[in-house]
């Protein structure tokens, strides 16, 4: 049997990545300056569909000598999908919200990272989440800081909202509304594979992705993934998305370089958020679930549980560290630890306040 009869494409289409720099954070250097990541995904379809993603860990899944292994997984999270795309562009916008400790606070407008062509494909007994990156045309420091590789593919499925599954909890009451069709599909399965597209269109579906190849990702599926030479002028994002030329740094886009604070436009746009859809106020970030919301105040004051203060953030970062096996996904909770802001803290009040400013 050859690669082109074991592999079906189930959906195809557009495919972009951004990133939002935390607040207060002017230039962006490393994954670390960076509060959410997010994909977007655009099928090949009259009724076109346009889904936004937010990746826990803030990038995609490393793929090591194009083997997966348990260690190259990471869940993304559905938080809208629209037929509009001016839904999406005013999501990744610049946004302001107050806080009760220090006052107005402003989230810079998310910044491209890459665009490229994908592929979902029935292969062998698994679905997989192919692409092709085509700007940058070669990878930058940008995408090898989120793991966006020239091209790659994973291994995708979705997850039963109705099995409790570790590493998963937080999402536990963000259940997608899916129809009984769908959920006949899943039965009394963790996960399902993607051969249906329609999964992913329902906000809070929450999906798994494991590296599976970054080289040859095309011969090895039997698959097109009908790659273009794009430029600024032929950019998709722009298209697509209709995101303004004049309101991104090219320099990303183009070459996949941090731009600097001066290479960065004005935001011309500022939407304001209310009490609910600020960080940190019930977990919304312009109406729509912020992902990252996942571990809990509890979470972190387990890994803290002993610590005397003060600590400096770097003092509680290897604390936590050294209390790993008490919670569970305990990467990720650490994962907003050195998100906190570089001061001394007090006591665990000073912690839980701070969590609530940056999430």
């Amino acid at each position: 049997m050859s690669r082109e009869d074991k592999s079906k494409i189930v959906e195809q289409g557009d495919i972009f990545f951004f990133y939002r720099p935390k607040v207060g954070t002017e230039e962006v250097s490393n994954i670390e300056d960076i509060q959410r990541f997010y994909m977007v995904t655009v099928p090949e379809a009259k009724d076109r569909k346009y889904r936004l993603f937010v990746l826990g860990r803030k990038q995609l899944p490393e793929i090591v000598g194009g083997k997966s292994t348990s260690e190259e997984r990471n869940w993304a999270l559905n938080t809208l999908t629209t037929n509009n795309p001016e839904d999406i562009r005013k999501e990744l916008i610049a946004a302001e919200y107050e806080t009760e400790t220090r006052g107005k606070r402003r989230m810079a407008a998310a910044t491209p990272a890459g665009e490229g062509k994908y592929s979902i494909v029935k292969h062998d007994n698994h679905t997989e989440l192919a692409y092709v990156l085509e700007l940058p045309e070669q990878p930058g420091p940008i995408q090898k800081e989120f793991e966006i590789n020239k091209e790659a593919s994973y291994i995708v499925s979705v997850k039963n909202p109705d099995i409790q599954i570790p590493g998963f909890k937080a999402f536990e009451k963000r259940k997608p509304q899916y129809p009984e069709r769908i959920k006949k599909e899943f039965g009394d399965r963790r996960w399902i594979n993607v051969e249906d597209p329609e999964l992913l269109n329902y906000e809070n579906t929450q999906i798994l992705l494991i590296g599976a190849r970054k080289k040859a990702v095309q011969e090895e599926l039997g698959i097109d993934l009908n790659e273009e030479k794009e430029t600024a002028n032929t950019a998709e994002i722009f298209k697509e998305l209709t995101i303004r030329k004049d309101q991104v740094p090219l320099k990303s886009l183009l070459k996949g370089e941090f731009p600097s604070k001066a290479e960065q436009p004005m935001a011309a746009e500022v939407k304001h958020l209310s009490k609910e859809e600020a960080p940190g106020r019930g977990g919304k970030i312009g109406g729509q679930v912020a992902a990252a919301r996942a571990p809990s105040a509890a979470a972190i004051a387990k890994l803290l549980s002993g610590i005397d203060f003060p600590k400096k953030k770097n003092e509680l970062i290897e604390y936590a560290k050294t209390n790993k096996s008490k919670v569970e996904a305990a990467e990720e909770v650490i994962q907003v630890i050195r998100e906190l802001p570089d001061k001394t803290y007090n006591n665990m009040v000073d912690v839980e306040k701070a969590v609530a400013e940056v999430r």
